[in-house]
């Protein structure tokens, strides 16, 4: 997959007389519905012989709105990752400045998609819509299909219940730690993805030694003790792995069981526990993860924690040798 930043390293690698096939939205989580409209993307794209193009924006547009924007579900990294994942060809992303809001859909289409990317196809969300006051709807867009030389079509909506797959939906199964509900809206286990810094080493005198994670801003399961999955991505997370190969049974090397902590650690901190119910708090919590069996440094290095269940609840012990007690049950029954 070719990533691209800023539109203009993607005009200057766009090739002459292509007629590639986009999308545009935000696609926070890649989730279900996000997965089917890429499925049909690569379906067009295959069929003409083109690549397959998704136009992404760095920052949520109801930010730039003045709007209070979700927090996302996962970072723009991550976001870039799960792209990469459903096999697509090409990634733009763009910073949802004043000067793309501004622009009308007719300018936009033409700019960024038809004389910037060499775009001949545009293929939109059931419910999607783009421009200046959104007013670049697939009625809209049909509408001038001629003046813009351009081929638009609509996708349908992914409904899972009576409702469509959304990426608020997933933030509500985050949020209600509901990961059976989770998993079928993302078709996959939900992860959390972000770099390791050093914390304070207690895990390690303790005898179970965690990767603490720096994460940017991203939806985080309430407080709690979690299985979970762990896979190292390196320093560079992208162009690693497709979703089959984490799947099989043989899986890649930088794979390990793990038991997550995600809270205040409050047998460590003489504070108190999270309430149950509580949702993750950036500023108090920590999220740390006990690899099994891993030997090695992973200090600067990415990596991914898919989250499998929740465990148990966090609780104050009272003392180190209980607590350390309670972690040598929680690995025991992680390794089932």
């Amino acid at each position: 997959m070719k990533l691209y930043e800023n539109l203009e390293s993607a005009v200057r690698d766009a090739p002459g007389g292509s007629n590639r096939i986009a999308t545009i939205g935000f696609f926070d989580g890649v989730h279900c519905g996000h997965q089917a409209l890429l499925d049909e993307l690569k379906e067009w794209a295959a069929e003409v012989n083109e690549d397959s193009v998704v136009v992404t924006f760095r920052e949520h547009p109801q930010a730039v709105l003045g709007a209070h924007p979700p927090v996302p579900v996962v970072s723009l990294e991550h976001r870039i990752l799960l792209l990469e994942r459903e096999g697509v060809d090409v990634v733009l992303v763009l910073d949802f400045d004043e000067r793309v809001r501004a622009l009308v859909p007719e300018e936009f289409v033409r700019s960024v998609l038809v004389d910037g990317l060499g775009v001949g196809g545009l293929l939109m969300g059931f419910d999607s819509a783009f421009g200046n006051r959104r007013l670049g709807t697939f009625e809209y867009l049909a509408e001038k299909r001629d003046e813009l030389g351009l081929e638009i079509r609509s996708a349908g909506a992914e409904l899972l219940g009576d409702a469509a797959v959304s990426s608020t939906r997933v933030r509500e199964a985050v949020a209600n730690w509901n990961f059976p509900e989770l998993e079928r809206l993302l078709g996959h286990p939900f992860s959390i993805m972000g770099d390791v810094v050093k914390g304070d080493g207690r895990g390690r005198q303790l005898g179970f030694p965690t990767a603490n994670l720096a994460l940017p801003g991203v939806s985080v399961p309430p407080p709690g003790v979690y299985f979970c999955d762990v896979l190292c991505l390196g320093d560079r997370p992208h162009g690693r792995h497709s979703w089959s190969d984490l799947s099989g049974e043989n899986r890649p090397d930088g794979f390990s069981m793990g038991v997550m902590n995600i809270g205040r650690r409050p047998t460590l901190t003489e504070g108190k526990e999270a309430a149950t119910g509580s949702i993750y708090d950036p500023d108090v919590d920590t999220v740390e993860v006990h690899l099994l069996d891993y030997e090695g440094d992973l200090y600067g290095q990415c990596i991914e924690v898919f989250v499998l269940s929740m465990h148990r609840g966090e609780k104050k012990f009272a003392g180190v040798e209980e607590l350390t007690a309670q972690i040598e049950s929680d690995v025991r029954a992680r390794r089932g």
